[in-house]
């Protein structure tokens, strides 16, 4: 059986300013209709900056949604049209004042592919140069510094609670195996 549904009809049911809502009709691989709500996002990018000694750049933000002020990767959205890698260097230098003279892709990851289009582009960002941040108005961030070790730990002991940290430090980690020295 090809494991595939194909969208019979398509209903906007909310657009805001981050992402649209709809209601599509599907058939299942077996002939049947379900009914599928999608949360459409344009995507975004998730930017590991790793710096000579392997010490690694996360920032912390209040994130409404949870309540609580989180540990996270460098990330930001795609603006419609624009291509992941030119995102990725305009967030690093925003959220943090860095800039990479090395990239690395790691893939992408799916958010949450129940009912989010939202695919999360990884990037390593190495051979670091330091300058100023320059936060989005309304945009409230602490970088901080910590060793690969020390990220891994709190991601491994549930210090670190956001998704797509957890998966950049799990690609990074296999990706600079030999070249961060713990």
């Amino acid at each position: 059986m090809e494991l595939k549904e194909t969208k019979i009809s398509c209903e906007s049911v909310f657009t805001g300013k981050v992402f649209e809502v709809t209601v599509d009709q599907v058939t299942l691989p077996d002939g049947r209709s379900a009914r599928r709500d999608v949360v459409h996002s344009s995507g975004g990018v998730v930017i590991l900056p790793v710096d000579a000694d392997g010490g690694v750049t996360l920032v912390r933000q209040f994130r409404y949604v949870q309540g609580e002020a989180l540990l996270e990767a460098v990330a930001g959205k795609l603006e419609a049209g624009e291509e992941p890698l030119p995102a990725a260097r305009r967030e690093l230098r925003e959220e943090t004042g860095l800039t990479a003279k090395k990239w690395v892709e790691l893939g992408y990851i799916a958010s949450s592919p129940g009912f989010l289009t939202e695919k999360l582009w990884l990037f390593l960002a190495m051979e670091l140069t330091e300058g100023e941040q320059e936060l989005d108005d309304g945009e409230f961030l602490n970088a901080e510094k910590y060793s690969f070790t020390e990220a891994m730990a709190m991601a491994a002991d549930g210090r670190i609670h956001d998704g797509k940290t957890l998966a950049i430090l799990l690609r990074a980690r296999a990706r600079l195996d030999g070249e961060v020295r713990e």
